[in-house]
């Protein structure tokens, strides 16, 4: 095999394995709060962005591509997520964060803080720019990059 399908091949699983390890090491996290890293994003999208109707809200996501009715109805059933008639459009439903669902999220910011300080002590600034840097060029051109610079992930 020539050497750059090599390298390649080598980075396609290194990110799979990095990604991996990092939702383990979120869900871990987050099981004193009985959540999934899936539906934290959602709380927490909501709770910086909201209120959003759900197309907003999947356009916003990074952890579900295309609607996110199914995340959006276990987080109504729980009483995180209200959902209100669009004033603008009666068929239209606008999704807001209920005062349990705020606080529900406010924890998960601290639960992510801690995650995210545990891994810049793995890994020094100059290193994350580096790889940030290399990880938004290489999906700067992918569906995905448009969600990632609504969050603010990339420019």
């Amino acid at each position: 095999m020539e050497k750059n399908i090599e390298l390649a091949e080598q980075l396609r699983f290194l990110i799979l394995a990095a990604e991996r390890q990092g939702g383990r090491m979120l869900q871990s996290a987050l099981s004193k709060e009985s959540i999934t890293g899936s539906q934290a994003e959602v709380l927490r999208v909501l709770e910086e962005r909201g209120p959003l109707s759900l197309k907003e809200l999947g356009l916003l996501l990074i952890c579900e591509g295309g609607s996110p009715s199914r995340l959006v109805n276990k987080l109504v059933q729980e009483g995180y997520i209200i959902r209100d008639i669009d004033p603008k459009d009666s068929r239209a439903v606008i999704l807001r964060l209920s005062e349990k669902g705020v606080e529900k999220s406010r924890r998960v910011t601290l639960v992510e803080q801690e995650l995210y300080t545990m891994i810049s002590r793995k890994v020094p600034n100059g290193k994350l720019e580096i790889i940030n840097q290399f990880l938004s060029e290489m999906l700067s051109t992918e569906p995905i990059a448009d969600s990632l610079i609504a969050r603010g992930f990339m420019k």
